[in-house]
Order: structure tokens, then C-alpha cells, then sequence
């Protein structure tokens, strides 16, 4: 159930053959100022809008006996006039946005559709009294003064329509109430942890042929969205996805691309702007209706199916190694304590106790911690009793010594025990039972400076590590091959930009484990070579700078190593390495922009 605070709303940008402005466009901005400030509420732009009601309105209309959809995109950015089909197609065509804001998205399809010389019929559902008047207001000089409801989408039935036009909100799951979660979940099919976002595009492609969404890049990889995924994929395919590679689409924080998916369609490529939406022409535009590339649009064809998931002979990371999240504790404050010398110990919410060696267990809590791929310094301990002379005692749960229980006593005088991802557990305070080290370590957050850890010292992890458990290859050559150029930019091109405002990428554990891994008969003969790479590179400090990281001659040689025993040539060896340093940089001058924009709107 959508929360009553408003979530943030965005924006990419639009073509660049600039549309005139829909009329209203100055209303849609008072309202956005008067509901965004704290709440972070921004709304579609109108060139976004324009561009994807273009794209959404020619698939509807090529079902209903239209044109084909690349000449009805063509005519509805004015390059050409309208084909004879497209008008009858269009006329009378139902269109809804469920969370239409100042409705932005139907003010641009009936401005396409009149276009056209046709008239559409529009249906909008809006949460915030103030945006849903505004909306009203915006398309009543066009006949559409009583299209737009005002309340909770999901608490509401959808009407029927022909194509779904929507600008999801973006919240995180943590900040829905656990009703409206629940409520949500139960709409939507999907698990309450799933991001509001996904629930309204699950509901979205049940709900039309066709479904026009600007779509957050987490869904694409959050284990959450799955089913998601999973639905879109079986019952139709994405015949648009474009996002910018050169700016971030929302200043709020959330990185997006454009879609259509069309039920019964084809997966069309996926495409990259190396400028601002907002810079394309139309002729770009319309050239990528008819699947067409250019200098400025890169287009990433979908995989063919094959036994092999990988390049040739690559297999994946989950096939040789077990793929774990980190250690989660439910309150780091609590249980990471910081060692005081002679046995004591401080909690930052527990104070300082006296601990048994069998108390606590050495902790690495981020990649800060770790300055090279077999180097590291932990500066925080774990409390996890149970490996001290005080035995097991009943079920095996470990006998507390007096420290360990005077701790737990603070603890449950503090609440913790009530936490939910604490009061899971049984008992409460137990983490990761019957759990040792992970002998590989990969962080589940990757920017400019990201390697895999080979966890010698037997150090326990924190969530902000993925733990990883080899069983097809030896602990070094994991962690080797996991910080190779091929390997990580294969899990680069996965992840997700956590925040447009932060030059970093989430590393979910599907991903890790999906990605392509060289088959373990191709590293026999390598074995000695991997060697050398390793003495050169395990205590070699990693900086941010990945220019010169890529540059040290040990890591060019693991890279054309890696590469070669997955099928790669040296050329292709080398694209993936500028390909990498690309990404990177984009995500760093990306986040900069997005820091700006958000400078000088506080």
C-alpha cells in the first residue's frame, strides 16, 4: 500500500528535438516544489514524458491494427506524417497512470494522440490531494476534467486499459509500515521486502498489454523483484529499455531507465545514451524504434540461450563456490565491540564488558579495512560466544560465562532482543551458528576500489562482505580471479547504483553468484602463472585510482589470464578493461552531478 508520505518521484530527461512544453507545465512545478523539500518528491519532466507515452502509445496502437511500431513512433515525434492506421488505432485507446503525479505522462499522451487526430480515454490515480487537482486541472481545457481519482492505487481496483503509463514512486521497503507492506505484498504477489516501486510494476504488466514505466535499475537485479522478472519475462519482453550512461536520471536518488514492455513481445536490445536523454534527437529516437544504434547510442543485444551461461568456457561463481550474505547482526552497536586490551571490550550501546578469547571473534567490516587482496586490519571484534571453555549446553546452544551474560543482560535491558531481525533468532544473541570464516570475502558494495578478499586470518564479515565458500577451485584462485578485470566487470554491468548521490554499486548475492567464472579443467594449465600474478598483487595496497590499478603489469597479465581461460581474446581482454574504467568514471562524475543538483535545490 503506498505510504502517506509521498515517495520521491523523477525524472531522465527527454528528446532532444525539443517538444513544446505541455501547457500546465509551471502548475506541474508548483506542485512539485510544494510537495518535494524533505520528502524528496520530484516529478516526471515533460521531454521524458513525451518520450515515453511516444514509445508506449505506438505498441498499444499496433495492437489495436495500428502501424508497425517504429512508424508509429516515427509520426508521433513528427518526423513523418501519420500512417492511415495510426489515427483509428489510437482513437478511443484507454490509458492509465496509477500514480500520476500532476500528470505529467497523460498530458503528453493526449498531446501525441491529438497529434495524430485522435482522442484518447485517460485514466489517472493519484495519492496527494494537491498533485491529483493539479493533474485535473491540467487536462481539463482537453475534455479530461473528472479522469483522475484522488487516493491509495493499491487499496483501489485499476480500471481496464490498453496501455499503462506510470512513473512508479521509489521507497525503499524499510520506510513502508508494516500494514502497508503487507498490503502491498498481498496485491502484488511479491515479498513485503520488495521496494514499493516493484510492487506497482508487477500490478502494472497484469494490469495492460502494455506497460510505459520509467524503471529504477534495482529491479533488475534485487532478489525481491524476481517474480517480477520472472512474469515479465514468460508472458512478454521489454521492447524499450534506455537509460543515460552520461547523467543520472534522478536527482532524488534513484537510478532509472525508460521501458516498455509489451505482453507477447520480443526482448528488444537495451540501450545506452553516452549523453543525457535530453540530447538525443528524434531522428535517434526513431532509428532506435527500428533497433538502430549510432555514435551515441550503444545497444546491448540479449543473450542467445545456450547450454553455456557465460562466455566460452566460463561456467558461473555459484557453480564452484557457495554464495552467502554477510554476517547480519541487527545492531552492529551492539555486538561489534571494540577490543580495550587486557580482556575488555566496549559496545557502543552495551558499555564496556569483560570477555573470555572464546567470546568474541575478529571481525572485518568493510573493504576500508582491507588494504590489499591479502591484507587487512580488523580494528573491531564480534561478540559470538560459544567457542570458549564454557562448552554447549542444552540443543548446543553455548554456556555464557559471566561476562558474555552480563552483555546479553544489557542487551535485552536496551530492546534488542525485540528487534525483528534479532528476535528471529533463537536465542537472539547467537549469530551465524555453525558457521566458520569464509575462506573469500567480496564486498557487497563495489565503486573505483573493489577486490576480492582471500581471508587467510580466518576473519569473520560483516554484511557489508558477501561470504563466499569454494568447493571446485582452492581459496586463492577464487579470490584471484574474482578481482580480474573480465570478472568484475561482469558484476559491474549487474549491479546498481545504490544512490545517485554516492559513486557506488550495490552487489547483490545472485549476482556475485551468476556471474561468469573460468571452468576449473582451463586453470590447470595456468596455475603457475596465477601464481606469480598473486605474489605480485596480494599485498600490493589498492587505491581508487583504477587507471593505474589496471596499469600494474601483474594485473594485466591476471586479466588477459582470466580472460583467455574463458574463451576471451586479448582485443576483447582489452575492451572490457577500458570498458570498466568507463563505468567507473561515469558513476563518479554521475554522482557528482546528481550531489550538485541536490546542492542547489536545499
Amino acid at each position: 500500500m503506498t505510504p502517506r508520505r509521498r515517495p520521491a518521484r523523477g525524472g531522465v530527461a527527454g528528446p532532444g528535438t525539443p517538444a513544446r512544453r505541455p501547457s500546465g507545465a509551471a502548475l506541474s512545478s508548483s506542485v512539485e516544489r510544494a510537495l518535494g523539500g524533505a520528502r524528496g518528491a520530484v516529478f516526471t519532466a515533460p521531454e521524458e514524458a513525451h518520450l515515453l507515452a511516444a514509445f508506449g502509445l505506438a505498441h498499444a496502437a499496433t495492437r489495436r491494427g495500428g502501424p508497425p511500431p517504429a512508424d508509429a513512433v516515427a509520426a508521433l515525434l513528427g518526423l513523418a506524417a501519420p500512417p492511415p492506421a495510426l489515427p483509428p488505432a489510437l482513437e478511443g485507446l484507454a490509458v492509465l497512470d496509477p500514480a500520476c503525479g500532476a500528470g505529467a505522462l497523460l498530458v503528453a499522451a493526449d498531446a501525441l494522440a491529438r497529434g495524430a487526430g485522435a482522442r484518447l480515454r485517460l485514466h489517472g490515480i493519484e495519492l496527494a490531494p494537491l498533485a491529483a487537482r493539479a493533474a485535473a486541472r491540467r487536462l481539463a481545457p482537453a475534455g479530461h476534467a473528472d479522469c483522475v481519482v484522488t487516493g491509495d492505487a493499491l487499496a483501489l481496483e485499476w480500471p481496464a486499459c490498453d496501455l499503462l503509463l506510470a512513473n512508479p514512486p521509489f521507497l525503499r521497503h524499510e520506510a513502508i509500515p508494516p500494514a502497508e507492506k503487507l498490503a502491498a505484498a498481498r496485491r502484488s504477489g511479491l515479498p513485503r521486502r520488495a521496494d514499493l516501486s516493484a510492487h506497482f510494476a508487477r500490478i502494472a504488466i497484469r494490469s495492460a498489454p502494455v506497460a510505459a514505466l520509467v524503471w529504477p535499475l534495482a529491479l533488475d537485479v534485487s532478489r525481491s523483484a524476481a517474480g517480477l522478472r520472472a512474469e515479465a519475462a514468460a508472458r512478454g519482453g521489454m521492447a524499450l529499455w534506455l537509460r543515460s550512461r552520461a547523467a543520472g536520471s534522478f536527482a532524488a536518488s534513484v537510478e532509472t531507465a525508460l521501458a516498455v514492455w509489451v505482453v507477447g513481445g520480443a526482448e528488444g536490445p537495451r540501450a545506452e545514451a553516452s549523453v543525457p536523454v535530453a540530447g538525443l534527437s528524434a531522428e535517434e529516437l526513431a532509428g532506435l524504434a527500428r533497433g538502430l544504434g549510432g555514435p551515441r547510442l550503444r545497444l546491448r543485444r540479449p543473450a542467445r540461450r545456450s547450454a553455456s551461461p557465460g562466455p566460452s568456457g566460463a561456467v558461473r561463481v555459484g557453480d564452484v563456490a557457495d554464495v552467502r550474505f554477510g554476517v547480519k547482526s541487527g545492531c552492529n552497536d551492539f555486538f561489534h565491540l571494540r577490543p580495550l586490551g587486557g580482556g575488555r571490550y566496549e559496545s557502543a550501546l552495551g558499555g564496556v564488558v569483560r570477555l573470555g578469547d572464546g567470546d568474541v571473534v575478529p571481525i572485518l567490516r568493510s573493504l576500508k579495512e582491507a588494504s590489499a587482496p591479502e591484507v587487512a586490519e580488523a580494528g573491531f571484534v564480534l561478540f559470538r560466544p560459544g567457542s570458549g571453555a564454557g562448552g554447549r549446553g542444552t540443543g548446543g546452544i553455548p554456556r555464557l560465562g559471566p561476562g558474555a551474560r552480563a552483555l546479553v543482560a544489557a542487551g535485552e535491558a536496551l530492546g534488542i532482543h525485540r528487534r525483528p531481525t534479532c528476535a528471529s533468532r533463537e536465542p537472539w544473541w547467537l549469530l551465524a551458528a555453525g558457521r566458520g570464516p569464509a575462506p573469500v570475502l567480496y564486498p557487497a558494495k563495489v565503486g573505483a576500489r573493489a577486490f576480492a578478499f582471500h581471508n587467510t586470518a580466518g576473519l569473520f564479515e560483516d554484511k557489508k562482505w558477501h561470504a563466499l565458500f569454494p568447493g571446485e577451485v582452492e581459496p586463492w584462485l577464487l579470490a584471484l580471479l574474482l578481482s580480474s578485470t573480465p570478472l568484475r566487470l561482469a558484476v559491474d554491468l549487474s549491479a546498481r547504483q545504490l544512490t545517485g548521490a554516492q559513486a557506488i554499486a550495490d552487489v547483490d548475492c545472485r549476482v556475485l553468484a551468476a556471474a561468469p567464472f573460468p571452468a576449473p579443467v582451463a586453470l590447470g594449465p595456468l596455475r603457475a602463472p596465477l601464481a606469480r600474478c598473486r605474489a605480485a598483487l596480494a599485498a600490493d595496497p589498492v587505491s581508487t585510482d583504477l587507471a593505474a590499478m589496471l596499469d600494474r603489469p601483474a594485473q594485466r597479465e591476471l586479466d588477459l589470464l582470466a580472460g583467455g581461460a574463458m574463451g576471451l581474446s586479448p582485443a576483447a581482454v582489452e575492451r572490457q578493461r577500458r570498458e570498466l574504467l568507463e563505468r567507473v568514471r561515469e558513476r563518479l562524475e554521475r554522482a557528482g552531478r546528481v550531489r550538485e543538483a541536490i546542492r542547489r535545490r536545499a
